[in-house]
Parts: structure tokens; sequence; C-alpha cells
């Protein structure tokens, strides 16, 4: 079988378009984004995350600076951004917002277990905080939800809890 040169013009713009199409795709994105299953540090979908409760799930978001909890180790590294003892005893703790700007408070709990890697973390979050530079975090854990009901409807928390520091990935913004 002979091809034309019509046939071999198609296949070069095909191939032209396909080499074009792959040179700028970008790294593919991890994870999904806090905001794609929370709002002001509720459960955007009640319904589809109670769907994801026990799963591991990997997350995208902001470290909230204004709420950094721990052990006396963890305070003596946050100083001033020390926001109380952690959840449990061997745990530090912070709030994962969905957007840089989002106000303090409105991101849900990450609870990190202490080990290694710990204090190089805090300092990092420390000095993008003393910067006033987000910190963009990409993290792997268990979610669990808990009942949040207010004055006019019930809304669903969330905590996310890792099972190491190295589930915690800070990274630029894209992550």
């Amino acid at each position: 079988m002979r091809l034309g040169l019509a046939d071999c013009r198609a296949t070069a713009l095909l191939v032209l378009a396909l080499a074009l199409g792959l040179a700028g795709c970008d790294a593919p994105v991890r994870g999904q984004a806090a905001a794609e299953i929370a709002r002001d540090g509720f459960a955007r979908d009640p319904r589809a995350v109670r769907a994801m409760v026990g799963q591991r799930i990997e997350v995208r978001g902001f470290v909230d600076h204004g709420n950094l909890y721990g052990d006396s180790g963890a305070r003596e590294i946050l100083a001033e951004y020390w926001s109380g003892e952690g959840t449990t005893p061997g745990t530090w703790r912070f709030d994962l917002k969905s957007a840089a700007d989002d106000a303090l408070g409105h991101g849900f709990a990450v609870i990190v277990p202490n080990g290694p890697g710990r204090d190089a973390l805090l300092r990092r979050l420390v000095a993008d905080a003393r910067a006033g530079r987000p910190t963009a975090v990409l993290v792997r854990g268990r979610l669990s939800t808990f009942a949040a009901p207010t004055n006019l409807r019930r809304l669903t928390g969330l905590v996310l809890v890792l099972e190491s520091p190295g589930d915690l990935v800070p990274g630029p913004p894209g992550l």
C-alpha cells in the first residue's frame, strides 16, 4: 500500500499537533484542591465528604499561619505563631486553608505526628509567616468529620490525620 502526498501531509500535521500539545503540558497537579472539599473550613458537600471518610486522600492548600499548635518544642520554634497545645501528645496541628488569602480561621484541622523533619517544617512555616509569604502544601492523610451545629444550620467539620511528617510536602502554589 502506498500513501499519497495528502496522506503524508495529514500524518505530519497530526504528529506536529501531538508534539505541540505534549510540549505545552505542565506536570500533573497532585491531589485535589482544598476548595473542592471545603469552604471556610467546613465540608463543601457533606454527602460527598462522608463518602471519603477513612480513606487516604491528597489535598492541596495553604497553611493558616495563625493556627499552629504543638507541644513545648513546637512552641519554642513557632514563637509568636504558636496558638496553643496540640490536639494530642505526640502530634502538632495546623489549619489548611483553600486559598492563600482566606481569612484566619477559615481552614480545617490537619493533625501531624511528631517525628523526623518536624522542626524543619515548623521553621519553614515560621519563615514564610514572618516574610508574609503563603505556604502552599500537599498533605496526605485519612479524612474524618464531625458535626458542627450552629444557630442557623448544621455544618460538617473536617479533620485530616497524617501518618508521618513526610505526608506534608511544602512547595510552590501549583504543587
